[in-house]
């Protein structure tokens, strides 16, 4: 379970290389619910691979949501058909698992995934990874796995600029909060800095990204806001989705800003939001400088930032959850 920084890196890097130059025929997944990172890392990886005349499956259960629809304008990403894809994605020579911890993640599409005689090339930069791959690329200060991907799509030399760029961006912005976490290396700096040579127009993106919402916005965050429990005389704020099998990008947009609202109140230090869904309680964990929900997170079976991270609790009822997730957050303060 070897991170890839430093020499390590390289060495994976040279590894995914030579695999790519040696095979034909490639599938690129991505985690369900997708995120911006989700999305963004699969199109990057995508189209670098097709620029080098690569014959590529790339397919996802659920759609890629309306407003990341603009990254998707040419159907990079496909919604999987059983019929048409399940013969290619076994015929495969590699599969590549972006942004995803393992393959329970892909969803009902993961033991079609696990179960192709593909050599598995796993990207991630989440700390409750598996390591499930046959190459583990994975790093778990990174900013996102889009800063991984960017570091892929180099070394195979394909030049990013264009949708790769704009992907890529799209991804590190979603999962940093707009840059609010930047990773302790300061490669994402550098990713920007290219990519804004790159072509990308930040402004349009951010514009694309963030100052597009329904009208309904919020009053939607608002009924979220209302339903929020505190601790600790206020130090801790918290509520739940109850019984959902998935939440939309829209909810998980708006779920994010409201734990950014919560630690925007000076008494607030600790914000978390608990999902009910089929396998278990997704946990999305905030903080300020001087509690480590990552801590929190990794003791619950996640992980993450010492000020942003998560868990997936799978097998544990909700109350069961909130118990085990506040009783963490208190032990992460420092007084």
């Amino acid at each position: 379970m070897k991170q890839a920084r430093n020499e390590h890196k390289e060495k994976l890097l040279r590894e995914i290389v030579k695999v790519v130059g040696e095979h034909e025929r490639f599938a690129i997944f991505s985690h369900e619910e997708p995120d911006g990172d989700a999305i963004g890392s699969q199109v990057a990886l995508t189209l670098a691979l097709r620029e080098l005349g690569k014959s590529v499956v790339s397919v996802r259960l659920d759609n890629v949501p309306p407003c990341l629809g603009f990254l998707n304008r040419d159907n990079t990403i496909e919604k999987y058909d059983p019929e048409k894809d399940n013969e290619k994605i076994l015929e495969a020579d590699v599969t590549f698992t972006l942004d995803t911890c393992d393959y329970f993640r892909m969803g009902d599409i993961g033991n079609l995934v696990k179960g192709s005689p593909s050599l598995k090339i796993n990207i991630d930069h989440h700390r409750d990874n598996a390591f499930f791959g046959d190459i583990d690329f994975v790093r778990f200060i990174a900013g996102g796995t889009a800063e991984m991907v960017f570091e892929v799509i180099k070394a195979l030399g394909v030049t990013i600029e264009g949708i790769i760029a704009e992907a890529i961006y799209i991804g590190l912005s979603t999962d940093t909060l707009g840059f609010k976490y930047i990773d302790p290396d300061g490669n994402m700096i550098v990713v920007i800095s290219e990519l804004v040579k790159g072509g990308i127009r930040i402004e349009d993106l951010q514009e694309r990204l963030y100052y597009n919402r329904p009208d309904t916005y919020l009053t939607d965050l608002a009924n979220i806001l209302e339903k929020v429990h505190y601790e600790e005389n206020g130090a801790i704020a918290w509520f739940v989705f109850k019984k959902r099998e998935q939440l939309t990008y829209y909810q998980r947009e708006l779920t994010s800003e409201a734990l950014h609202q919560l630690l925007s109140m000076k008494r607030v230090r600790a914000a978390v939001m608990l999902h009910e869904e089929r396998t278990g309680v997704e946990v999305w964990l905030r903080s300020k400088t001087d509690v480590d929900v990552g801590k929190a997170a990794e003791n619950v079976g996640g992980g993450g930032h010492r000020t942003a991270a998560g868990a997936l609790i799978r097998g544990a009822s909700l109350d069961e959850a909130i118990q085990e997730v506040l009783a963490n957050v208190k032990a992460a303060f420092t007084y």
